[in-house]
């Protein structure tokens, strides 16, 4: 499978040479979706914020309320997860790559899938292809996705307890479902035909207690005062000003009421190493160089490359006497 990618600034794209990708904050783009001179790059994932305030157990509407924003800005997973997208070669890419503005250059990966469940599979990160649909409530939560597969095979190397996996596994997986779904309008088609890679720091546990690392973070009211600090899991750090209509220091939980939730999270990047995911990697070029190598790809196209990830076995119920089940992912009542 052909994916490309288009990014703003060269030497962002060169980075591919060494098998890297960037991907950016989820939370970020949540309170302020970026417009990147790519025609889709500002879809708001109000299923993704369906998700975020079921797993706490508060309606949608309560998304923007300070309380609800300083717990998901402390919280061990929200702020630490990433995303970044690829376009699935097509015979609409030529199409698909007139919704970029000049300025993009495009890289390309021929993706290895895991032959059971479809996916890539990193260390913390997969991707896997976007469901296209009119409502997300025409998915089936219950039924098995791949992306769970991938998901838990992405964590398990960092818990030699697997018991350990419980809690990560239900957040993540119940945001994927939301992530990896893309309701369709007159304006967001299956065009896009996304690829999306799913990213991130997952904490650990140590002591019986999980340790996220902290992340530096600048926060901008809707007054124009603009804080900069660390967000630390569980804690209400203190903020240091940085504009004149900003006080010398305040908390976080200060911040977001004093701006009555009305706050933008500056964007955070992680990079991935995509090599073990890739059978190859380029960069590309700009516009009319992408064009040119879309149109070779769809002469000669490469045959799909496959990895064994994920093994398939089956057990009888009453061979595992000890066994205890427990769902890996909420249900979100969309």
């Amino acid at each position: 499978m052909i994916l490309l990618r288009g990014i703003r600034g060269e030497a962002y794209a060169r980075k591919i040479r060494q098998g890297i990708v960037d991907c950016r904050d989820m939370l970020s783009t949540l309170l302020d979706p970026p417009v990147t001179g790519y025609a889709y790059s500002d879809y708001y994932e109000k299923n993704l914020v369906k998700a975020l305030t079921d797993l706490n157990g508060r309606p949608a509407e309560d998304f923007r309320k300070p309380d609800f924003l300083c717990a998901l800005l402390t919280d061990h997973y929200i702020p630490h997860i990433y995303l970044t997208y690829f376009h699935i070669l097509n015979d609409h890419s030529l199409e698909w790559l007139e919704k970029f503005e000049d300025d993009h250059r495009f890289i390309a990966l021929d993706v290895r899938l895991d032959r059971i469940t479809g996916t890539a599979i990193g260390s913390e990160y997969f991707g896997s292809r976007m469901t296209y649909v009119d409502s997300i409530r025409q998915l089936d939560q219950q039924g098995f996705h791949g992306f769970n597969a991938a998901c838990l095979c992405s964590l398990e190397g960092l818990f030699p307890d697997k018991k350990e996996l419980r809690v990560p596994l239900r957040v993540y997986n119940t945001l994927a479902f939301a992530l990896l779904c893309r309701e369709r309008d007159e304006r967001f088609t299956d065009l896009e035909n996304e690829f999306r890679i799913m990213a991130y720091d997952c904490p650990r546990l140590v002591n019986g207690q999980f340790v996220q690392l902290p992340r530096e973070a600048t926060i901008t009211g809707k007054s124009g005062a603009v804080y900069r600090g660390v967000l630390t899991p569980g804690l209400n750090t203190s903020f240091k000003g940085k504009a004149p209509l900003a006080r010398p220091e305040k908390r976080l939980r200060e911040i977001l009421f004093a701006e009555k939730g009305q706050v933008t999270l500056d964007s955070s990047f992680k990079s991935i190493d995509i090599r073990p995911i890739a059978g190859a990697y380029r960069y590309v070029g700009g516009k009319k160089a992408c064009a040119g190598f879309i149109r070779k790809m769809l002469e000669h196209r490469p045959p799909n490359l496959y990895a064994d990830w994920t093994v398939r076995k089956k057990y009888r119920l009453d061979e595992l006497p000890n066994a205890r089940f427990t769902p890996g992912h909420m249900n979100v009542t969309y």
